[in-house]
């Protein structure tokens, strides 16, 4: 058992249970909310009373017991509590305390989880990332820009509607006869400023602003036909849009052969599709570095365009989440009442967090609590 997983823990009952035994009783259903506890004999005697759970169980297991008391009975010191273990300095905790909303309280955690860097990466993903990374020809050392083009299963069946109420919009009205069964590459474009962004010079004449933009997609053959059937082509990756955005298009490097995390779809790979890696190891850890090296590249862009009918676009948004900057207050700042002031006005915003720059290409532009 690696200790890079236990953390130099022993493993509980090594001589009467195995990892199947533990993965099977995982699985045994308690109830909505509920783990299973058991307890067992180590190897010296000792009797340990172990939970056992995966990811499946652990989301109800929060909503259930643990909720509640991170987003209800605010202001409480339970919730600075909570705050302080996410990283919150004291008064980020004592702002955490006194928030109200539901969505307010959940962006305030992804702010506090993102200022303190929670996502990390084991050294060999990290490593095997940053090495896949130098293979891009994105200048990830410049500002760039992002698009999410989700496409593929997740469109047939549970964004169906959003595709069709999207075509609807364009005055197609046949559900049955759509121009596509997908979202096209121009209404993701459409989110673009517009001529009245463009900068003009003492003359006025209009400038050029030249961006770099990543696509992430499950469907790179038919986006790149889409991007060669734009209007105001400079060369077959750069296009002039609304007036003077020069935008020059950048996509993975393994495009042609790594679609989609589990393959052709959610399903896996259709046949004879094995042949092209397939479902072996090797290939499932490709595909998953593949796809983290997306993530962190969406999750970084000064300017992102996706959707939240995916898992992906809403992962990306939740990455995205800062926490707002506090106005300074002068020293024995005082409220009406006499008490001290706090510091709870942001700069320049309404509300204790901001996301970085994401447009909703189609969809819902409302977004769920994590794991919703």
């Amino acid at each position: 058992h690696p200790s890079w997983l236990s953390h130099g823990c022993e493993v509980p009952c090594s001589g009467t249970h195995s990892y199947r035994d533990w993965r099977n009783l995982s699985k045994v259903y308690k109830g909505f909310g509920e783990l299973n506890e058991i307890t067992c004999t180590n190897p010296d005697g000792t009797e340990v009373n172990v939970i056992v759970s995966g990811g499946n169980r652990l989301r109800p297991y929060f909503r259930k017991h643990l909720e509640s008391s991170m987003t209800l009975g605010h202001p409480s010191l339970a919730a600075e509590k909570w705050a302080t273990n996410l990283g919150a300095t004291p008064g980020e905790a004592e702002v955490f305390s006194d928030l109200q909303g539901t969505r307010e309280i959940w962006d305030y955690v992804l702010g506090l989880m993102n200022k303190a860097g929670f996502l990390r990466f084991r050294p060999w993903i990290a490593r095997d990332v940053e090495l896949f990374l130098k293979t891009f020809e994105l200048p990830m050392g410049e500002c760039y820009d992002a698009i999410h083009v989700r496409r593929g299963d997740k469109l047939v069946e549970e964004a169906r509607e959003d595709v069709v109420k999207y075509w609807l919009s364009q005055g197609h009205t046949d559900e049955d006869n759509l121009p596509s069964d997908y979202v096209p590459f121009a209404a993701y474009l459409s989110k673009w400023d517009g001529p009245d962004a463009c900068p003009v010079d003492d003359n006025g004449e209009v400038q050029v602003v030249k961006r770099n933009v990543y696509i992430a997609t499950d469907d790179p053959i038919v986006v790149h036909e889409e991007i060669a059937a734009l209007p105001n082509h400079i060369s077959p990756n750069t296009i002039l849009w609304n007036d003077c955005h020069e935008l020059t298009f950048y996509f993975n490097p393994t495009d042609d052969s790594a679609f989609h995390l589990n393959g052709d779809g959610e399903g896996g790979f259709e046949e004879g599709h094995e042949i092209e890696g397939g479902d072996t190891c090797f290939s499932r850890y490709h595909r998953n570095i593949v796809s983290i090296a997306d993530m962190m590249i969406l999750s970084k862009a000064r300017t992102f365009i996706g959707e939240y009918s995916s898992n992906w676009g809403m992962v990306i948004r939740t990455m995205r989440v800062r926490l707002s900057e506090p106005v300074a207050l002068q020293d024995g700042a005082m409220n009406g009442d006499g008490s001290i002031a706090k510091e709870r006005k942001m700069q320049g915003v309404g509300s204790f967090t901001r996301t970085l720059d994401t447009r909703v290409a189609w969809g819902s532009d409302r977004v769920g609590a994590p794991g919703y």
